[in-house]
């Protein structure tokens, strides 16, 4: 599938990839540039392979709160929660947006938007609810970095507003603010066009992933999924344990946590390698890579036992021992 910028990525010399079946930009001029123009000053994402779905009907709220790991929020405010399964692994982790008690909008992950959509739908059942996707007539574009928050306007952190035949989120993914911008294909394209215009660096997607691993956010497939529940990920903050969601009964996991890391010795720590303590292996990557503002490999890791900030343990690089520090979260301060 094809964003409704394409072309506009093509004219710009990006290179593109094939992600969840989109033909997406990975980068334009390189991750290590977007990524600090983004942190410095802002840089523009086509997200427009994500997608929203309508939420609509009197029990729109029960059925998302039902849903949803954390606790809705109210009405103009965006609350990033996971949908888990009855086993309590993760289907995905997403942002809710409430317009009123009973009409909602969901962003869903690329590559999880089907499967989320037959939760829905399997679990809307007794529920008085429409569900009604609408990223086939939409584009979204995340306007992020120190130099974006001026188009939120008065809009605090997560929150949104309807201007026009667009909405407006104070939300993203890059931990730098700015802001989200949903409507019709169009729009976007003419939006996009006039900040490229106005010298706003375009991000590809490998930016996209080193500036959330710099903040220490879980991707869906690597720090949570069907198998690693949001309590032991990086995402256990939102999980309220006080109210009842689907899954609840089976969300504590193997406990198992989920830590930073820096890499101390060389080497770049990838998704799957073994993390050794006094050389037992004790868990595993879930993401990794070389961080462009810290200027030194990161990672963000699964362990089967507790450990501590600052204390040593080991990454299996190219079959060899390389050592790491547990660090606080998240990596880049902003």
């Amino acid at each position: 599938m094809k964003s409704p910028l394409h072309t506009r990525h093509l004219n710009l010399g990006a290179k593109m990839v094939d992600f969840a079946g989109w033909q997406m930009p990975l980068s334009y001029t390189g991750v290590v540039d977007e990524h600090l123009a983004v942190r410095e000053a802002a840089g523009l994402f086509d997200v427009s392979h994500m997608g929203r779905v309508v939420i609509e009907g009197k029990d729109a709220l029960p059925f998302l709160d039902y849903l949803s790991t954390n606790k809705i929020r109210g009405n103009g405010i965006a609350t990033y929660t996971c949908w888990c399964n009855e086993a309590g692994g993760v289907v995905d982790d997403l942002i809710v947006y409430r317009e009123s008690p009973t009409n909602f909008f969901v962003i869903l992950n690329a590559s999880r938007k089907e499967a989320d959509l037959q939760h829905m739908r399997a679990q809307a059942q007794r529920f008085d609810v429409k569900i009604t996707p609408v990223f086939q007539d939409e584009g979204i574009l995340a306007y992020q970095g120190p130099s974006a928050r001026s188009y939120a306007g008065a809009l605090k952190p997560m929150r949104f507003e309807n201007r026009g035949n667009l909405i407006v989120a104070a939300t993203g993914y890059t931990g730098s603010g700015g802001v989200e911008i949903f409507g019709p294909k169009e729009a976007i394209v003419k939006i996009w066009d006039e900040l490229i215009e106005q010298g706003v660096k375009p991000v590809g997607l490998g930016a996209r992933d080193t500036l959330r691993l710099g903040k220490g956010y879980a991707l869906y497939g690597h720090e949570l999924s069907e198998t690693i529940s949001p309590l032991e990920s990086v995402s256990a903050w939102t999980v309220s344990l006080e109210k009842e969601f689907l899954g609840k009964a089976g969300i504590k996991g193997k406990g198992r946590r989920a830590y930073g890391l820096k890499m101390e010795e060389g080497g770049i720590p990838r998704e799957g390698y073994v993390v050794l303590k006094n050389n037992r292996e004790i868990g595993f990557v879930t993401s990794g890579g070389f961080s462009p503002s810290l200027k030194i490999p990161i990672a963000l890791i699964l362990s089967n036992e507790p450990l501590d900030q600052g204390e040593s343990i080991e990454i299996i690089i190219r079959d060899k021992p390389r050592k790491g520090v547990i660090a606080p979260l998240p990596f880049e301060e902003t």
